[in-house]
């Protein structure tokens, strides 16, 4: 049984844990597990597990790691699945108990039945056997009395005949009849060749869409998202319809799925499937040659040829739309200017989009209408519109008062930390986009970290710009989005909102602009109460000055820093970046 707990521990319990929680859950138990700042540092969940197994054998640590959620409000919900999975194995453990007993009495039954049986079966053979005897005594005294009786008549013979029935032959069943074959149920979603996979497999994702709703008609309304991963050698669509996965669905993040069904190009993981994050001796190199395969649109001129049914994903520039009453037909057209039909009907019906836009398919079918090949969706079908305009360089600035609503997409966001230590109060930076601008901000309700999650969708309303910043202060100015919404923050305008600013570009900039952006460390010096870090980039050189709590940070030459919110002031000739109250500062590499 320790193995079944061991099990909950790791899948139900660590597995499910962001990183910060997962740390938090180390350090709870360092002194209980001997571990060492290494270990702490360094150990993952898979080899926490193996250690929480060691120490506690009788349950591998459940019990333990139940206590130390219940006691962190962000952890309550974990430590109640956790308590509902102990209970289950419990159960099973007094089920088969009971059956062993029952299985036990059973037996014992069995054997005396068997012996009460043998000496039944004695006292019968001496009856059988006197009975033999009185008969074999009948049957002569009957033969004997025969002899002198008439010869039966031809109307006696013919009645005792009737009383004899030939057996029935059984009536042949008919080739279309469910009795002559054996019913089967399918998945309607899944196609011939598709299997149930058990055995886990490690994929690293590439990408992934936001989460949908789609239509079945057994069940109403569901919710999934689209997902693409890779291994070394080949590349795989996902459907993914157990949404509560979405955040292990990160770009470039390893994980192991199990239990899940396998076509040919796509894969399908529900509720019963098994996702986890791969420790670091699991992760591989995908080959550029994978990756560029798999972003790949498909050329209409070969859509056109493939087999009816064959599923397409792929980005495309629409050239004409036409709304009917049932569908909406969108005209699509590749860079090679050729052009195929997409037929869209539900949720895929008028979407918002006019010529020109980049349309992304997720999951359309090829199909003969007409005679003309066309893409139709279907339940899984979505579509996400790349809007066109010019993508902004720098993040968006709204100063004063702002009631909103704004509808957003957060793209990164940091660790809550504290900014006031006389008065404790704490805060975290995020990054967030529209479909056309990017904006930084500042949270002062640490409790809206749950809401603040990469790739969610989300109204802020009721908030204050200043300084380029974006500030919230309460926790009714977020709030959720329904999953119906579609959001497309283009590639271009996610490479702008997370890039760095070049050093010869900042020293263009005016005084007092603030700056986020990961530097080299190439020198470090402390003065009295200061430490002055030396950064540079294949542009320039600068200087980055540091007070208050930030000395405290351990930052060595050869470290990569991660500077958000740092203010650019000039010292007579010399410009710096230097740290402000707001300032958050991590390393986030070494030994560069």
């Amino acid at each position: 049984m320790a193995s079944e707990f061991k099990k909950i521990v790791l899948l139900k319990g660590l597995h499910c844990m962001e990183d910060y929680q997962f740390r938090a859950i180390k350090s709870l138990l360092r002194k209980e597990l001997k571990l060492t700042k290494k270990m702490q540092d360094e150990y993952d969940r898979i080899q926490m597990a193996d250690l929480m197994e060691d120490r506690y054998p009788k349950d591998a640590g459940l019990a333990k790691l139940i206590e130390l959620c219940k006691d962190m409000e962000e952890l309550k919900e974990i430590a109640e699945k956790l308590k509902t999975e102990k209970e289950k194995v419990k159960n099973q453990k007094e089920k088969k108990g009971k059956s062993a007993a029952k299985k036990r009495k059973q037996d014992e039954s069995s054997s005396l039945q068997t012996f009460s049986t043998s000496n039944e079966s004695n006292s019968s053979k001496n009856k059988i056997e006197q009975t033999r005897k009185t008969e074999a005594g009948k049957k002569k005294k009957l033969t004997a009395d025969q002899t002198q009786l008439p010869e039966p008549s031809e109307t006696n013979t013919q009645k005792d005949e009737g009383c004899f029935q030939t057996p029935h032959k059984p009536l042949p069943i008919p080739s279309g009849s469910s009795s002559s074959k054996k019913s089967q149920t399918t998945n309607p979603s899944t196609s011939k060749g598709d299997v149930l996979q058990m055995d886990p497999m490690t994929v690293m994702v590439l990408n992934s869409t936001h989460p949908f709703e789609y239509e079945t008609s057994e069940h109403g309304g569901k919710t999934m998202f689209h997902a693409k991963v890779a291994t070394e050698n080949q590349y795989y669509h996902v459907k993914v319809f157990n949404v509560s996965l979405r955040e292990k669905f990160t770009k470039k993040n390893f994980i192991i799925i199990s239990n899940f069904v396998k076509g040919k190009e796509i894969l399908e993981i529900n509720e019963n499937s098994s996702v986890v994050e791969a420790g670091p001796d699991l992760k591989f190199e995908v080959p550029n040659s994978i990756i560029k395969r798999a972003n790949e649109t498909p050329k209409i001129r070969h859509i056109e040829k493939g087999a009816s049914g064959a599923l397409f994903y792929g980005l495309f520039t629409l050239n004409k739309k036409t709304v009917k009453v049932k569908n909406t037909i969108y005209e699509i057209k590749d860079n090679e200017e050729n052009h195929i039909e997409v037929v869209g009907n539900g949720k895929c019906y008028n979407i918002n989009c006019e010529e020109g836009d980049k349309l992304q398919l997720y999951c359309f079918q090829l199909r003969t209408i007409d005679k003309q090949p066309k893409l139709v969706s279907g339940d899984h079908s979505l579509i996400e519109v790349g809007k066109r305009g010019i993508v902004p360089k720098k993040p968006s600035k709204e100063e004063g008062q702002h009631q909103g609503p704004k509808q957003v997409m957060v793209l990164k966001v940091t660790e809550p930390f504290t900014y006031d230590m006389t008065e404790d109060k704490r805060m975290f930076h995020a990054t967030v986009a529209t479909e056309t601008e990017f904006f930084r901000v500042k949270v002062f309700d640490t409790a809206l970290r749950k809401k603040f999650i990469p790739q969610k969708i989300i109204i802020i309303s009721d908030y204050f710009g200043a300084n380029g910043f974006l500030e919230i202060y309460k926790d009714s100015c977020v709030s959720d989005v329904n999953v119906k919404q579609i959001m497309v923050i283009s590639n271009t305008l996610r490479q702008r909102a997370n890039e760095t600013p070049k050093i010869s570009h900042l020293l263009t900039q005016t005084n007092g602009t603030f700056v986020n952006g990961e530097f080299v460390v190439t020198k470090k010096n402390k003065r009295k109460e200061l430490i002055y870090y030396g950064i540079e980039d294949e542009t320039g050189k600068m200087e980055v000055v540091v007070y208050g709590r930030l000395t405290r940070i351990n930052c060595e030459p050869g470290n990569k820093l991660r500077l958000i919110c740092f203010e650019l002031t000039q010292s007579e000739d010399l410009w710096q970046l230097r740290s402000s109250r707001h300032s958050y500062m991590q390393v986030i590499s070494a030994g560069m």
